[in-house]
């Protein structure tokens, strides 16, 4: 009987997989993190699979992850029940020692934003939009953290990936995580491809089936996506699942109905602890049936209902009931997850650290493209973890540790081909000679110190 079940399961994955938008062949990834040795990198051109041999392949390599077919599932109606009531913590000070696992859900508005550290290793899930760098790199500093092993990008869109432009001029980033179904541009070069390719950043593009060893006892599954959805980029989200000691975390980028229902259909292993909920809890994501599949103690949605109504919809959290949901926008910094003695997790508030610092913009020059921070007071001040930014380019300095400024001194930031005392590695003008440009010097914590017009 096992035999005929195994039979039934991969003809069911031949049916399934029948039709569906491939890609024609794919290579070792050229450069591969130490880390992260078993990742390959696909062929990019998207054509239909023409091998046989590479269609049972992949076939065989989803049944054994996945564990075969079920039927096709339907959305159940929206249950009665209320919404759970998520209480938000009070702010605490106390942090968790450099040496624990730690994520921290970054507070970066309507974006997407996780920080998650291994003892000495730490991967980012998405990156936040452009203008959320300040609180990215806040929250790196909160948890002490100076080198990045890794991002993934869920999908192309610029709230998960508008960040990494700051974080390759700031940070040594060896690996970029991807999915191979993913939105192209008009040349038909995968989005994200390009941009890294710009950054001058490894990349590896991930299917369902394969894993990504993060330490010698975590390792990544992907899960999704499992097909090309040509519609909308939110589902051919990666789709991340991984277990730490006892618990279960599930990433789902943005995914929205469609992927859900694939994965449903597929068979995949969903049930989690805790769900990073798709779509910043929008209405067209999280179903009934897919949450109910996950099962999740704990949820956190990343959103600014300000500027997203529909996020955190009503909806998606009466379906996540009874999990205890937490929203980003309701922690100044963001959501803390750590693990107790026991294993489970706890929801923390961390606090924002007190900086304060006399440091101010005195000028901004875009014809030299330099801005001049100066120190009015009788001391020696501290700049190392605050951030500079520019508006008009996204230019996005974190001053390196070790940088004084004596009192009474000026401080010259400049374009990477300037002068100045300081540059911007990544920007050779990060001035607009056409447009008044805005300045804005945060505190390692994302606090304002001093903004400027010119």
């Amino acid at each position: 009987m096992e035999s005929y079940s195994i039979i039934a399961n991969f003809i069911c994955i031949l049916s399934f997989i029948k039709n569906r938008v491939l890609f024609n062949s794919f290579t070792r990834a050229p450069q591969e993190h130490l880390l992260f040795a078993n990742s390959f990198r696909y062929n990019r051109h998207m054509k239909q699979l023409r091998s046989a041999n590479l269609s049972l392949l992949l076939a065989l390599v989803a049944m054994l992850l996945l564990g075969g077919c079920q039927s096709p599932v339907k959305q159940t109606p929206t249950p009665e029940s209320s919404p759970p009531m998520a209480t938000v913590q009070p702010e605490i000070v106390a942090l968790p020692k450099t040496d624990e696992f730690a994520i921290l859900f970054v507070n970066v508005g309507r974006a997407d934003a996780a920080i998650l550290r291994f003892g000495e290793t730490c991967v980012l899930i998405d990156t936040g939009a452009d203008d959320s760098v300040p609180q990215l790199i806040a929250g790196l500093n909160l948890l002490n953290i100076s080198r990045i092993d890794a991002v993934f990008l869920t999908h192309s869109h610029a709230d998960h990936t508008g960040g990494l432009n700051a974080l390759a001029a700031n940070y040594d980033i060896p690996m970029v995580y991807s999915p191979l179904f993913s939105e192209q541009n008009k040349d038909g070069v995968g989005k994200i491809v390009k941009l890294c390719d710009k950054l001058g950043l490894n990349q590896t593009e991930l299917i369902t089936g394969q894993t990504v060893p993060i330490t010698d006892s975590v390792s990544f599954a992907v899960l999704g996506p499992l097909e090309y959805n040509e519609d909308d980029d939110n589902d051919n989200s990666l789709i991340l699942r991984f277990t730490y000691k006892e618990t279960s975390f599930l990433f789902v980028g943005d995914a929205q109905f469609s992927e859900e229902q694939t994965l449903l259909e597929f068979g995949a292993n969903l049930n989690s602890n805790v769900l990073k909920v798709g779509n910043h809890g929008n209405p067209d994501a999280t179903g009934e049936d897919f949450a109910r599949a996950v099962s999740p103690a704990f949820a956190v949605i990343s959103t600014n209902t300000e500027a997203d109504q529909d996020s955190a919809n009503e909806r998606v959290l009466a379906a996540l009931a009874p999990a205890s949901v937490s929203i980003t926008q309701d922690f100044p910094l963001g959501v803390l997850l750590t693990l107790d003695e026991s294993g489970k997790p706890v929801i923390t508030n961390p606090s924002r650290p007190v900086f304060t610092s006399p440091a101010a913009i005195s000028s901004i020059d875009a014809d030299r493209q330099t801005v001049t921070i100066s120190n009015p007071s009788g001391e020696m001040i501290d700049l190392s973890g605050c951030v500079l930014t520019c508006d008009r380019s996204g230019a996005a300095l974190r001053f390196p540790e070790g940088t004084l400024l004596a009192a009474g001194t000026l401080l010259t930031v400049s374009g990477s081909k300037g002068g100045g005392t300081i540059v911007f590695s990544s920007e050779d003008k990060p001035l607009s000679t056409k447009k008044q440009n805005t300045v804005t010097l945060y505190s390692p914590y994302g606090e304002t110190l001093s903004t400027r017009r010119d």
